[in-house]
C-alpha cells in the first residue's frame, strides 16, 4: 500500500506542477501575445461556436475571406457555407483546419483557394522559420486536441518548439518593455477583443475592416481615385519562376488524400486577382499550368477565376477592389453570386459556363481590348543611362523616376504625361519633359526641389486619361 500512497503523492505533485505551468503560461500569453488585431481569432472563435452543420467549407488565404461571402452562397445552394480562411494561409494550415472542421461537422464539399503567393517562393516553404509565424497565429487560436498537437509537432524543427508551445516566447524581445505590455493589456480590455469581434482601422482610411458572418470580412475601402498605383524604390529584378514548392505540394496532396478517404468532394479554385498584380508579378501561366496538370492527375476540378471572361464575370472596375490583390465587400457582392451559380452548374452538369475561361493568362491579355491596369512609379537608379555626362559623385543631386504603365497595350500605344503641380490637386502645373522607352517613361528632377508630381497615362487613340497618380517628391 505504501507504493500506492507514494504514487498518489507524486501524481498530485505532477498535477500541481502542471497547473502552475499552465497558469503562468496563460498569464504570460495574456500579457505578451498580440492578437488584438488578429482576424484568425475572430474566425476560429466563430467556427467553434457554429452549431449548425457546415456543409461547404472554403479554405485559403485572405482572398477567401475578402472575396467569398458565405451568406450569399447560403441563399444560392441552400447549404451552410463557411469561410475558414486566414491571412497568408499556407497549405499545411489548410490541411489541419480541414481536419479540425471534419471532426466537428459532416463536411460535404471543400473549396480550396490556391493562391500562388502562399505556394511558391519562400512562403511556400511551410516549415521554414521565416514562414512559421503564419501558422503560429492560427495554432494559438485552436482548441487543444490531438490534431492541434500534430500540427505543432510537424510545423518546424525541434529547436523552435519552445516558441510553438510557449506563445509568449515569440515576443521575448518585449519581456522587459512595460509600454508594450500596457498597450497589449489595454487592447484586451476592449469590448471588441472580449467579444471576439474584429476591428482594424488604418490611419487616414474612412472605412474600417470588420467581421461579417461565417468568416467573411467586411471592408468598403477602394483604391485611390486614379486607379491602381504602386510607388516605391527600384530594386534589382529577381527571378520569379512561380514554381510550386515541394513542401506545399506535400500538403496539397495530403488534402486530396484526406478528402478521398473521408468522402469529401474537393474542388480547387483561384479567387480573382487583379490584372495589375498578375502582370507585375509575371509568370502566372507557369503556376497555373502546374495546378492544371495536378488537377488532371488527381482528378480534382480546378477553376481559376482570374481567367474568367468578362462577359461572365466582370470585376474590372476599381470600385470593386480594396487594393491590388483583394476584392472589397462590393466586389464580393459581384463574385460570390457568380461563384455560387457556377459551382451549382458544375455539380448538376449544366453547360451554361462551358466557354467561361480563357485557356491561359497570355491568351486573356491577347484577346482583351488594350487597356491600362495601373501605374508603377519607382525611384530609378539608372543614372548612367540618362545622365551619362554627370559625374557619379554628383548624381545624388538628381532623382530619376521611372513610370511604367501596367498594360496589355502594344509598345508605343500608351502616352505618359508628367506635370509638376503647385500643390496636390492644384490647378497650376508645369509640364515636364519625359524620356520614352517603349511604353515606359522617365523624368529627371533635382533632388533639392520639392513639390507634387502628377502622372497621367492614356491609350494613344483615347481622348480620356485612363490612370493618374500624384506623388510628392
Amino acid at each position: 500500500m505504501m507504493w500506492v500512497r507514494s504514487f498518489i503523492l507524486h501524481f498530485k505533485k505532477i498535477l500541481l506542477f502542471a497547473a502552475v505551468i499552465i497558469a503562468v503560461t496563460g498569464v504570460m500569453n495574456y500579457l505578451y501575445v498580440d492578437d488584438t488585431d488578429a482576424f484568425s481569432r475572430y474566425v476560429l472563435h466563430e467556427f467553434y461556436e457554429e452549431t449548425e452543420n457546415i456543409d461547404r467549407l472554403y479554405l485559403g488565404s485572405s482572398h477567401v475571406f475578402c472575396d467569398i461571402n458565405p451568406v450569399i452562397l447560403d441563399g444560392i445552394n441552400g447549404d451552410n457555407n463557411f469561410d475558414l480562411a486566414t491571412s497568408s494561409q499556407q497549405l499545411n494550415t489548410s490541411y489541419y483546419l480541414l481536419r479540425e472542421a471534419d471532426k466537428k461537422h459532416h463536411i460535404d464539399r471543400v473549396y480550396l483557394d490556391l493562391y500562388y503567393y502562399c505556394m511558391t517562393g519562400e512562403i511556400g516553404k511551410v516549415h521554414d522559420y521565416r514562414t512559421i509565424p503564419n501558422s503560429w497565429k492560427v495554432i494559438y487560436q485552436m482548441k487543444p486536441s490531438l490534431n492541434k498537437l500534430s500540427y505543432m509537432l510537424g510545423l518546424s524543427a525541434p529547436e523552435y518548439y519552445y516558441m510553438t508551445f510557449l506563445a509568449f516566447m515569440r515576443y521575448r524581445e518585449e519581456l522587459f518593455n512595460p509600454d508594450y505590455v500596457a498597450r497589449i493589456v489595454e487592447g484586451k480590455q476592449s469590448d471588441t477583443w472580449k467579444n471576439y469581434e474584429y476591428l482594424h482601422v488604418t490611419p487616414g482610411d474612412k472605412y474600417a475592416m470588420t467581421n461579417g458572418e461565417k468568416g467573411f470580412r467586411v471592408y468598403h475601402g477602394v483604391p485611390d481615385p486614379g486607379g491602381f498605383c504602386t510607388k516605391n524604390e527600384e530594386v534589382a529584378a529577381g527571378d520569379n519562376p512561380m514554381i510550386l514548392e515541394p513542401e506545399s505540394l506535400e500538403y496539397l496532396l495530403k488534402i486530396v488524400e484526406y478528402c478521398k478517404k473521408h468522402d469529401i468532394a474537393l474542388t480547387w479554385i483561384g479567387c480573382p486577382i487583379s490584372d495589375f498584380l498578375l502582370i507585375t508579378n509575371g509568370n502566372y501561366d507557369c503556376f497555373s499550368e502546374q495546378i492544371r496538370e495536378l488537377a488532371e492527375k488527381y482528378e480534382v476540378p480546378y477553376y481559376d477565376f482570374s481567367l474568367c471572361k468578362r462577359e461572365y464575370l466582370d470585376v474590372s472596375r476599381n470600385e470593386y477592389w480594396s487594393d491590388i490583390g483583394h476584392l472589397n465587400t462590393d466586389g464580393a457582392g459581384v463574385f460570390s453570386p457568380f461563384l455560387g451559380k457556377f459551382l451549382l452548374a458544375q455539380e448538376t452538369g449544366e453547360n451554361t459556363y462551358d466557354d467561361c475561361f480563357y485557356g491561359s493568362y497570355e491568351e486573356k491579355l491577347r484577346e482583351m481590348q488594350e487597356e491600362i491596369f495601373g501605374l508603377e512609379i519607382v525611384r530609378s537608379q539608372e543614372y548612367g543611362q540618362f545622365m551619362p555626362d554627370i559625374p557619379e559623385e554628383e548624381r545624388d543631386g538628381y532623382t530619376v523616376y521611372k513610370i511604367r504603365p501596367v498594360t496589355n497595350a502594344a509598345e508605343g500605344n500608351v502616352e505618359i504625361t508628367v506635370k509638376v503641380m503647385e500643390d496636390a490637386g492644384g490647378e497650376g502645373s508645369t509640364k515636364l519633359p519625359v524620356i520614352r522607352e517603349g511604353n515606359d517613361a522617365y523624368v529627371i528632377l533635382s533632388a533639392h526641389e520639392h513639390g507634387v508630381m502628377r502622372v497621367e497615362a492614356k491609350l494613344r487613340d483615347s481622348a480620356e486619361v485612363a490612370n493618374w497618380a500624384e506623388l510628392e517628391y
